[in-house]
């Protein structure tokens, strides 16, 4: 199981690149916190670019969240979210680290270096970039 941060859902979102094709061919290996969705949709105006209806929008967030990266429910990483403030910067990261010590994981895909790939972060979590991912679950190109 892989944890993906909000910004590894909205590439996967929003073009059909290598981040789209790896979750595209390992349906069942991605969760992210309940959180990320909500961050998501709450941004939707900045990266809504095709404008489309609110309604569009739910439903396409629902077929990722059933089909692609299962959110995980608060209750399962609450307990670990003091920890997680300690360890990283930004407050919206949190969650993140929080479901990365409260369950058993293969580690965090994200693209925000910035706040992750720190010492303190990364000597309670694995922090994974898309060529560690494609590792761990190639896809097969002549698909």
């Amino acid at each position: 199981m892989i944890i993906a941060d909000s910004n590894v859902i909205m590439a996967f979102l929003l073009t059909r690149g290598i981040t789209n094709q790896i979750i595209s061919a390992h349906r069942d290996v991605f969760i992210t916190p309940e959180h990320c969705y909500n961050e998501i949709w709450e941004h939707r105006a900045v990266w809504n670019k095709n404008n489309l209806s609110d309604g569009e929008l739910k439903e396409m967030m629902e077929g990722v969240q059933q089909l692609f990266v299962y959110p995980v429910a608060e209750a399962v990483y609450e307990e670990r979210m003091n920890q997680a403030m300690e360890l990283i910067k930004d407050p919206d990261d949190a969650p993140i680290v929080a479901l990365a010590l409260a369950v058993h994981n293969e580690g965090v895909w994200t693209y925000n270096t910035k706040h992750f790939l720190t010492e303190k972060v990364q000597s309670h979590i694995t922090v994974l970039s898309t060529s560690d991912v494609l590792k761990k679950y190639p896809i097969d190109e002549e698909k």
